[in-house]
């Protein structure tokens, strides 16, 4: 009886599997968790570049159909705030971010600014 306990002690086979069962969970959510980061820099990115071409077409006085038609990302529209500033034109951005790896759930807010100087007066 004790030789085959000792023999089954011995025994490897499946060790593979078990070393991929226990690391594949946290492997696949770091794996998740850069896909999503990479997500957030490319939604911030393109939050910023319709904030600097909308403020660009206001202060241009340019015919835009809406500064939120220069968003790129999916999803709600950004609220733009436009206003008067120094430097000329100033438009302000925020967009909500829901950040999901598996079961956590966390909501971001991206916000980006923008100012153009007056070309054609006020």
């Amino acid at each position: 009886m004790t030789s085959r306990i000792q023999c089954f002690l011995k025994d490897e086979k499946g060790a593979a599997a078990l070393e991929m069962a226990m690391l594949a969970p946290a492997f696949l959510t770091l794996l998740l968790g850069i896909f999503q980061g990479g997500l957030l820099v490319f939604t911030q990115a393109s939050l910023h570049y319709a904030v600097h071409k909308s403020v660009r077409c206001v202060a241009l006085q340019d015919v835009c159909p809406s500064p939120a038609s220069y968003y790129l990302g999916t999803g709600a529209a950004p609220e733009f705030t436009p206003a008067q500033e120094p430097c000329g034109r100033a438009l302000t951005a925020t967009v909500s971010y829901t950040f999901t790896v598996l079961l956590y759930h966390k909501e971001i807010l991206l916000s980006a600014k923008a100012c153009f100087p007056n070309i054609r007066g006020s």
